[in-house]
C-alpha cells in the first residue's frame, strides 16, 4: 500500500476511533495521567515550560491538558474533527489553548513563529519516506532555536502492536479491529535511537534521546 493510502487510512481509523479513544488508552482524567506518566511528562517540561507551543495530532487532548499547565500556550492540531471535538470538551488550566484542523503533512492553517513543537505517539505513524519532509514543514513553523520534542511508545507484547506485515519501504503494518468491528490497517513503527538520530541528522540540533523502560516510552528533545 502507498505511503499515502496508509496515511489515509489510519486517517479514517482514528476518526472512527474517537468515540472510544480515551477508553482505549485507559485515560480517565489528567490528573491521573500526570500521576501514570511523570517521568515522562519531568523529561518533556523544561521543553515546553513558559513558550508557544505547536502540538501536532493532539488527537482527543490528554496531552494538551499536560501541556497548558506548562506552556505559555499551546495551539493544538488534529485532521481529524470527531477527535478535536473531544479535545475541545475538556478543561484546561494554564496557558491559553487553541484548536485547529489540520494536517501535519500540510500545516496549511498553521500561523509561524511558535518556540516549541510537541507530538505525542505521532513519530511511530509517519511513513519513513515521509519523516524528513514532515520534520522540514514543522521546522518551518518554528521561530530559530526553537525546541521540538517527540514521545513515543518503544516496541512492547500488545495486540494491536503486532505487526502482520512489512512494506516495501520497510514500515510495519498492523491490523487492528475497533469495537465496532470495523478492520484498518495501521503504520505503526518502532525506531530504534539510532532510527531516531539518523531522521534527525542535519535537522536538529543537540538531539536528547531518553527512555523509560517501565512505562515503555521513548522521547527526544532537540532544537531547531
Amino acid at each position: 500500500m502507498p505511503a499515502r493510502d496508509i496515511v489515509e487510512e489510519m486517517n479514517e481509523y482514528y476518526r472512527v476511533r474517537a468515540a472510544w479513544h480515551d477508553e482505549y488508552l485507559s485515560y480517565t482524567d489528567s490528573a491521573a495521567m500526570e500521576k501514570l506518566l511523570s517521568p515522562v511528562i519531568a523529561f518533556v517540561e523544561p521543553f515546553v515550560a513558559g513558550r508557544n507551543v505547536l502540538e501536532i495530532a493532539c488527537g482527543t487532548g490528554n496531552w494538551t491538558q499536560a501541556l497548558a499547565r506548562r506552556a505559555r500556550s499551546v495551539v493544538a492540531t488534529d485532521i481529524n474533527g470527531s477527535m478535536v471535538a473531544i479535545a475541545r470538551s475538556k478543561p484546561y488550566a494554564g496557558g491559553a489553548v487553541s484548536f485547529l484542523l489540520d494536517d501535519a503533512y500540510g500545516l496549511t492553517a498553521v500561523r509561524d513563529g511558535f518556540t516549541a513543537a510537541f507530538a505525542a505517539d505521532w513519530w511511530s505513524h509517519v511513513p519513513i519516506s515521509r519523516l524528513r519532509p514532515f520534520l522540514k514543514l514543522l521546522h518551518s513553523k518554528l521561530a530559530p532555536g526553537s525546541n521540538v520534542v517527540f514521545v513515543d511508545m518503544l516496541e512492547r507484547d500488545h495486540p494491536d502492536l503486532t505487526p502482520y506485515r512489512r512494506d516495501e519501504d520497510g514500515n510495519l503494518i498492523h491490523r487492528r479491529r475497533l469495537p465496532n468491528g470495523r478492520e484498518f490497517d495501521v503504520l505503526k513503527n518502532f525506531p530504534s535511537r539510532e532510527d531516531v538520530l539518523t531522521g534527525l541528522d542535519g535537522l536538529g540540533r543537540e538531539p536528547v534521546y531518553w527512555e523509560d523502560l517501565d512505562l515503555m516510552r521513548w522521547s527526544v528533545a532537540y532544537r531547531t
